[in-house]
């Protein structure tokens, strides 16, 4: 069967121009007793990709971020199509190339497209340090910069590859802490005038709409929903009231107009703040009064909670994906995505038996709210392409039931559909 989608439903289209890179870097040299224990608890994929085979993982990383945005979406496609080999010395394919006849192969199904939302980050935030240089003017990540690119890359795959298997959906990263309150409901309203959750019409605008640089680019009505990132100091629910007003703003307007949000939330990142301060944002915990007031709110909690730092001062950590699974039985519209977690096959065998030991009823509503993310191109610190990340899925120890939910039915309810239940 050729008539489904599949999704992939938390991934980048960020090139080197996007991060505010000056701000990491001032947030690490003044915090150096964090990044040592975050390297320790990461060491896996953090401190490995600086260390072996001549820091592989981070060379490979950046040659695909070196490119522009348009040039990612052909690097994607290739690499699915079976057009980079692996490097002498490394581990073989299983399988075939996924993309092959017209259609990709997953898991012994067929799907006839491959949908891509691509999540803009707001990176205008700087360090709460300032640069001790002679340039010590923090550089300023206009989010319109990085929208344009994206809008850009869209229009030129299109261009050059008019058959091209993907269709591209993009999130917008929003910080509410960058705005008043007139000026969020102006942007809001700016980009989200024309959104709609009708299917159809979403992929009728990504194959008719071309970039005109004297056009307000706003009017595309392209985005499909909202991504926000507590590590850059978004959180969700500030107890100063001016900020509270801006978050349920937010919130509002995302659950009348039925806009799916995705909320970061694994204790890694890209962090300009202190550690402390963004666990305390990034916790699912931290959203259990906006899904008591907005209990209809479309809300997915990234990398499925995922926990590298188990302990501080001695003192054992939330677990996170549980608090998630609570939600989900609690909350019509709370779903969770596996990306970047998933880098590695033994992560299948662990959610597999953890599904194993829920109760019936709880498995029967968690297993509709799981989604198939990639994290493409951050994974690139965890495995070596999107092929690899998407064969260990395709071969994971998972029925291939499950499978289809995590990669087609339940992402598709969540961009386009109404209640899970």
């Amino acid at each position: 069967m050729q008539e489904a989608a599949f999704y992939d439903i938390h991934c980048h289209l960020l090139n080197l121009s996007h991060p505010a890179f000056v701000s990491i870097i001032e947030s690490m040299r003044h915090r150096p007793r964090e990044v040592i224990y975050s390297q320790i608890a990461s060491f896996d994929y953090l401190a490995s990709s600086l260390l072996k085979r001549g820091g592989e993982k981070l060379r490979n990383l950046l040659a695909v971020m070196d490119n522009d945005c348009a040039d990612i979406l052909f690097l994607l496609e290739d690499d699915l199509s079976g057009q980079f080999k692996e490097p002498k010395g490394t581990p073989s394919f299983m399988k075939p190339p996924p993309l092959r006849n017209g259609a990709l192969h997953v898991a012994d199904q067929q799907f006839s497209s491959f949908v891509l939302t691509p999540l803009i980050m707001d990176f205008l935030a700087p360090s709460s340090f300032s640069p001790q240089t002679y340039y010590n003017r923090p550089p300023q990540k206009w989010i319109e910069a990085q929208i344009i690119d994206v809008l850009f890359a869209i229009c030129t795959y299109r261009e050059k590859r008019p058959s091209g298997f993907l269709r591209v959906y993009p999130f917008l990263g929003i910080n509410t802490g960058h705005y008043t309150a007139e000026e969020l409901s102006s942007f809001l309203d700016q980009w989200f005038n024309d959104y709609t959750k009708n299917e159809d019409d979403i992929e009728k605008r990504f194959f008719s709409f071309s970039y005109d640089g004297n056009t307000a680019p706003q009017s595309y009505g392209i985005f499909s929903g909202i991504k926000l990132y507590p590590p850059l100091g978004f959180d969700p629910w500030p107890e100063d009231q001016a900020e509270r007003e801006k978050v349920e703003l937010l919130y509002s307007f995302a659950e009348t107009k039925g806009i799916p949000i995705t909320t970061h939330c694994d204790d890694q990142g890209y962090r300009i703040i202190s550690l402390e301060e963004s666990l305390k944002f990034t916790a699912p915990s931290r959203y259990k009064p906006v899904l008591q007031k907005y209990p209809r709110l479309t809300l997915n909690f990234a990398h499925m909670g995922k926990r590298h730092i188990r302990t501080i001062g001695g003192k054992e950590q939330a677990d996170w994906r549980k608090e998630i699974f609570d939600f989900i039985i609690e909350y019509p519209n709370v779903y969770t995505d596996f990306s970047f977690t998933a880098g590695e096959p033994s992560f299948y065998e662990e959610l597999d038996s953890t599904l194993g030991r829920l109760k019936k009823p709880e498995k029967e509503k968690i297993i509709k709210r799981i989604l198939f993310g990639s994290d493409f191109m951050v994974n690139l610190f965890k495995v070596r392409s999107y092929r690899d990340y998407l064969e260990y899925f395709s071969e994971s120890i998972l029925s291939t039931e499950l499978k289809r939910l995590f990669c087609s039915d339940n992402p598709q309810r969540f961009l386009f559909g109404a209640d899970a239940e």
